[in-house]
């Protein structure tokens, strides 16, 4: 068990220079405090060990989001209002996931603490060393897609925060306009951050969890989310739907899972109709699959992913329940997606391009893995960084959507 703690202390220690270099505004609390919380739970598991424990811990973000605790995560920037709590979504997770499966203990408090993967993502499922491999081939594999990641965060991500303005529109073009620039600004940032992310820690010898798998290169909405936020999916398949599919039926267990997932993102009534909505069409696409409707369930797909995406950015629920009526105000909104800095419409293409290429060349043998290994090719990279240099700009808000709590 030492043996394991010092292995992992390595990359927990890497992690805490990591935040408090690059992530400055980061202080010693963020830090500390989750290693200390969870250190004071493996000591707490060990002597007393209660059943199903792993829920109250996976809901015990949903409990400090009731009580005003923490903010909801919707993708735009809001940080917990207790510093105490930081990072407890994710260790959280980590932990009820590492007791499901009977892998929790004193040697991986350090992973599941990890400040670096607190602060960006993914949930640490894992960070097993590969020091067997070469420093040359891990910098050859691995480096690639830290440039992907940069790209994505700094010059198709961040400009896209100038039109965040667009939440307040409630006519139907403006609000569809608005859900895809925000699906794409949510992809570019989380995608970027997790792709960066895996390619440092395997460029110093620990592979995590690939946490983006070309979700757009898919045939259906099954397929979406099985490449988005796996390390979460992973989670909510062990804790939720394993355990739920041996006593219900499908659509009730998929309802359970996704109203989980739900509350993991917050409580609030935004994410309760998120969480229906997508079990629904989730179940549906199943029954047309069953039937042969593999068409129907292409066609539905970015449907699926707009409207969750609206759903799910827009708490304030008069103005939500207001897009619903999909009421038609013109093409004003048009005009106001002009008005924003060059540099915002660029990203937007660029990221809008990324989305395009992944499901216009899915069946391509080099998209098959979904592991970007079409954008880790010589030319490829080139390309990007070229384009890094010409279009990166301070334009815009940087922060990490899922990194706030």
């Amino acid at each position: 068990m030492s043996d394991n703690f010092f292995k992992n202390f390595f990359p927990w220690l890497i992690g805490t220079i990591v935040c408090l270099v690059i992530f400055y505004e980061q202080n010693l609390s963020r830090i500390f405090f989750p290693l200390i919380f969870v250190t004071f739970f493996a000591f707490f598991y060990y002597y007393f060990q209660f059943k199903k424990i792993e829920y109250i811990l996976f809901f015990s973000i949903s409990v400090a989001s009731v009580f005003g605790l923490t903010e909801t995560l919707t993708g735009f920037n809001a940080e917990t209002t207790s510093i105490l709590l930081f990072g407890l979504s994710f260790y959280s997770a980590s932990i009820a996931y590492l007791i499901s499966i009977g892998a929790f203990n004193y040697s991986k408090v350090l992973t599941v603490s990890n400040p670096l993967l607190l602060s960006t993502g993914p949930i640490a499922l894992f960070i097993k060393p590969i020091f067997h491999k070469k420093i040359k081939n891990r910098f050859k594999y691995y480096f690639p897609f830290m440039i992907i990641g940069i790209f994505m965060i700094k010059v198709a991500g961040v400009p896209l925060t100038e039109f965040f303005f667009l939440i307040e529109k409630t006519d139907v073009l403006s609000t569809l306009i608005f859900a895809t620039i925000f699906e794409v600004f949510v992809y570019m940032n989380f995608c970027g951050l997790s792709l960066t992310l895996y390619g440092f820690f395997g460029v110093i010898g620990y592979r995590i969890p690939l946490n983006f798998k070309q979700p757009f290169s898919s045939n259906n909405i099954i397929e979406f989310w099985r490449g988005w936020h796996t390390s979460l999916s992973q989670v909510l398949k062990v804790l939720f739907y394993q355990k739920l599919r041996t006593k219900f039926s499908l659509f009730v267990t998929l309802v359970g899972v996704y109203l989980s997932s739900a509350m993991w993102h917050g409580v609030s009534l935004n994410f309760f109709i998120w969480g229906l909505f997508h079990a629904f069409f989730f179940w549906l696409t199943i029954k047309l699959l069953k039937l042969g409707n593999r068409l129907i369930a292409i066609i539905l797909m970015p449907f699926i992913v707009i409207i969750g995406r609206l759903i799910f950015s827009d708490n304030n629920i008069d103005r939500l329940f207001e897009k619903f009526f999909f009421s038609y105000d013109g093409t004003e909104v048009m005009m106001s997606i002009l008005s924003v800095s060059l540099h915002s419409q660029v990203a937007l293409f660029f990221g809008l391009l990324f989305i395009f290429f992944e499901f216009a060349f899915k069946n391509f043998k080099i998209m098959h893995k979904r592991n970007y290994k079409y954008l880790r090719s010589p030319l490829a990279l080139c390309i990007l960084c070229l384009l890094g240099i010409l279009f990166l700009s301070n334009v815009g808000q940087e922060y990490a959507v899922y990194g706030q709590r």
